[in-house]
């Protein structure tokens, strides 16, 4: 018999439970440290840019489910949790179409995104039925008991992809990629641009005397992003990465090269946040050199996403060993226009994909996916003369 389950928005004094909640499923092997530290998750639930839905039973907190948005209308839904007892009610499928109403009504949530654990067809078929477009996938992306392989999931509504850009020309190593989302997502035709030889020997140029070092230290690394963020003169050189805050900084020794990561200690994940290149070193010398010294410090996994109109920085990722995973379409707000971007991967591991169930188009994406790494890897294009 269904027991009787309310839904609400969490508080910050509820946070010891969730905690617990979170404990007591994944037994401590969940990748995002948030969910077993009770003191930032309640920071997290005070916070504007959170919406955490909880489902209770009397006062005993039985599922959660989290959204962080932007300002722009941007959104991720994460971190779905169910008592053990609890299942078989499509309680997170409830606590998703909770969230997502009061958000759509609150903060005029135009695109929401997810992903998805690939051990079970379950959480694919769950979005899937919620009306999320297939977006791309992320081999490797976390190690905790094993390799996890996640897929990207994203909700639009129409209002995204009437105000999306279509203005550009699409780099043609990634039109296998386009076509697969497409196809799923009902885009127009956008045409192939052309890459001239020299994008190739800027890259093989890319030699110079920049040299860059690590710096771990958290609260430095998240005040020289915000200062980054807020200088028009970085507006140029900035990536942009939602949801992400830094820990982790590679820098030239007079701070004109910057580079800002996300690390985790617990899976050897990292994320590119952002690049701050005030001496114009240039895209291709940085990625390459940053790219070592996160190797060396243990790095296994490093994903970054660029815009998809910017072909000579695509151009560049992928000479630098970067493969596109998944493309997510009027992804971000800028001015009155949504635009497209791609998201790279590298792994430094042997891929392993045992044991992992994939549902209807997301394994078109994986056999892309490996199409791209068996060119980039067995069949390299060589390098142009300097």
């Amino acid at each position: 018999m269904e027991k009787n389950i309310t839904l609400r928005k969490a508080i910050p004094r509820d946070a010891a439970q969730i905690v617990d909640l979170y404990q007591s499923v994944y037994q401590g092997d969940y990748s995002d440290p948030m969910m077993s530290e009770t003191a930032r998750l309640r920071a997290a639930l005070g916070r504007d840019d959170y919406y955490w839905i909880v489902a209770s039973i009397d006062d005993r907190i039985v599922g959660s489910v989290v959204y962080q948005h932007t300002l722009t209308g941007f959104a991720k839904v994460f971190g779905a949790v169910i008592e053990n007892d609890c299942r078989g009610q499509n309680l997170t499928e409830r606590m998703m179409e909770f969230g997502y109403a009061q958000l759509r009504a609150i903060a005029h949530v135009e695109v929401v995104y997810a992903t998805t654990r690939t051990v079970s067809s379950a959480p694919q078929k769950l979005t899937a039925n919620l009306g999320y477009r297939k977006l791309g996938i992320f081999p490797n992306v976390h190690k905790t008991s094993g390799y996890e392989t996640h897929c990207l999931t994203a909700l639009f509504t129409k209002s995204a992809f009437d105000s999306r850009f279509t203005d550009f020309a699409l780099h043609p190593r990634l039109r296998p990629l386009f076509d697969i989302v497409r196809r799923e997502c009902g885009l127009p035709a956008i045409p192939d641009d052309w890459i001239p030889h020299t994008s190739a020997e800027n890259f093989s140029r890319a030699r110079s005397a920049l040299e860059l070092e690590l710096i771990h230290a958290p609260r430095l690394t998240k005040r020289r992003f915000d200062e980054g963020k807020n200088a028009l003169v970085a507006q140029d050189h900035h990536t942009f990465f939602p949801f992400q805050e830094p820990n982790l900084l590679i820098s030239s020794a007079d701070q004109d090269v910057e580079v800002f990561c996300y690390f985790s200690e617990t899976d050897k994940h990292c994320v590119l946040i952002g690049i701050h290149d005030l001496c114009n070193a240039g895209f291709a010398d940085i990625v390459e050199k940053a790219s070592v010294i996160l190797q060396d410090l243990g790095v296994r996994y490093i994903e970054f996403i660029i815009r998809a109109d910017e072909s000579a920085k695509i151009e560049i990722a992928m000479q630098a060993g970067f493969i596109p995973c998944a493309y997510f379409p009027a992804m971000h707000l800028i001015g009155a226009q949504r635009y497209d971007f791609v998201i790279f991967s590298r792994s430094y591991e042997i891929l392993n994909f045992r044991n992992i169930r994939l549902e209807g188009i997301n394994r078109e994406y994986l056999n892309q996916y490996l199409q791209f790494w068996k060119k980039n890897s067995l069949e390299p294009e060589p390098a142009c003369a300097a």
